[in-house]
């Protein structure tokens, strides 16, 4: 009988990481989406009527809008993978 190496033991004994819900998935393409549309929508009827530096502070604070809803979304998941 073969023995198995010590690697394909320690593999053996972690637990596989688990696949994240659908709901977060199409949760983050829809926010993607929407920040997107959000963007073209604000470029074709609003950024005309507002200096360059007030669009580029707009589109970074949309930016940091879309990414906290993205970290409030998946970072319960991530710290259940911690453990």
């Amino acid at each position: 009988m073969t023995e198995t190496p010590p690697a394909a033991q320690e593999r053996q004994k972690k637990p596989r990481a688990q696949r994240p819900s659908l709901k977060r998935v199409y949760v983050s393409i829809v926010v993607a989406f929407g920040w997107l549309l959000f963007l073209a929508l604000w470029l074709f009827y609003y950024a005309t009527s507002f200096g360059i530096v007030q669009n580029i502070a707009v589109f970074l604070l949309s930016l940091v809008v879309a990414g906290m809803i993205l970290t409030v979304l998946w970072v319960p998941w991530a710290m259940r993978q911690a453990d």
